[in-house]
């Protein structure tokens, strides 16, 4: 292996507390998953009330809501989930309880008979997406974020401790 390609594949070293690729490679697949799994289950909600609870109303009252609704939610489960990988583990309760807001509002869908994919899909998603959050890889993930917060916390205290520091 050449000298050039030693460097590339280096990390530096400055930059990251820990070699990132290691993380990416165990990591990523939940992350993904559970960024998938949020937004399906926000989408799929939104679409079996708007055929279901909201069929009353007109298309521009709805269309405006839900799309408030979906970018609500979606901003709040990105926030969260960006907190969580920041090393703040209690943030997943905001993931939880969108998982399960998107549960309770499909569940009682079926008196009104919608579409049977479209009802089992707006019930799993949230499922699978809270079977994501409780797998052991992903409690692994949330320790791991946690473990490089406090490194990196105490690589600026020891910043700010010799006056090196220049952010806040």
């Amino acid at each position: 292996m050449s000298n050039r390609s030693k460097i590339k594949n280096h990390y530096y070293s400055t930059a990251f507390i820990e070699e990132p690729w290691p993380l990416l490679r165990r990591y990523m697949p939940v992350i993904a998953g559970d960024l998938l799994t949020g937004c399906g289950s926000i989408a799929l909600t939104a679409i079996l009330a708007m055929l279901t609870y909201l069929s009353g109303y007109t298309v521009d009252i709805v269309s405006k809501a839900v799309f408030g609704g979906i970018m609500v939610l979606g901003g709040m489960f990105a926030l969260a989930k960006a907190e969580v990988l920041y090393g703040r583990i209690q943030w997943v309760w905001i993931n939880v309880s969108i998982y399960l807001t998107c549960l309770v509002v499909s569940l009682p869908a079926i008196a009104y008979r919608p579409n049977l994919y479209l009802y089992a899909s707006a019930l799993l998603s949230p499922l699978i997406g809270l079977l994501i959050l409780n797998s052991n890889r992903c409690r692994e993930m949330r320790h791991k974020m946690v473990e490089i917060r406090r490194k990196r916390q105490d690589i600026i205290a020891g910043l700010k401790k010799q006056g090196r520091w220049k952010w806040w």
